[in-house]
C-alpha cells in the first residue's frame, strides 16, 4: 500500500467533524426517523464523541508527524477508542427497527456490532504490537 499523505489525514479530520455534527444532532431529527432513534441516544454520545475527538486530534498530529512507531501508536489508540464506542453502543443500543421493518434488523445490527468489536480488538492488538516492536510493518497498512 502507498504511504498516506497529509491530505488523507486532513480528509479524515473533516469526515470526523461531520460525524460529530451528525451524531450530536440525531435527536433533533428523531421525529423523521419513525421511532428508530430512541431517547437513549444521549447515553452513547460521550463514547462516540470521545472516539471521534481522539481521531481528530490524532489525525491532526499525523498530518505533520508520522514516524512508523508513532503512527502505530495512534492507530492503536484510534482502535481502542472506537472499540469503547462500539461497546457502549452495543450495551445501550439506542435504535429500534422493530416498528419499521421488524425485530430481525435489531438482531442483525447487534450481531454486526459484535463482529465489529472483534475486528476492532484485533486491529488494536496488531497496532499495539507494531508500536511495541518499533512500528515495523506500518508502512504497508491500509486505511
Amino acid at each position: 500500500m502507498k504511504e498516506k499523505k497529509t491530505a488523507d489525514f486532513v480528509g479524515s479530520i473533516i469526515g470526523n467533524i461531520i460525524a460529530i455534527a451528525i451524531v450530536n444532532t440525531a435527536l433533533f431529527w428523531r421525529q423523521w426517523t419513525r421511532g428508530v432513534v430512541l431517547e437513549t441516544w444521549v447515553n452513547i454520545l460521550w463514547a462516540a464523541n470521545l472516539s471521534l475527538l481522539v481521531q481528530i486530534f490524532g489525525n491532526l498530529l499525523l498530518a505533520f508527524y508520522r514516524p512508523p512507531r508513532f503512527y502505530a501508536l495512534m492507530r492503536a489508540l484510534f482502535a481502542a477508542a472506537g472499540l469503547l464506542s462500539v461497546i457502549v453502543f452495543y450495551i445501550v443500543f439506542p435504535l429500534d427497527f422493530s416498528l419499521l421493518v421488524g425485530e430481525w434488523l435489531n438482531t442483525l445490527v447487534r450481531v454486526l456490532l459484535f463482529v465489529s468489536m472483534g475486528a476492532t480488538l484485533i486491529t488494536a492488538s496488531v497496532f499495539l504490537v507494531r508500536f511495541l516492536v518499533g512500528g515495523h510493518g506500518t508502512e504497508d497498512t491500509a486505511a
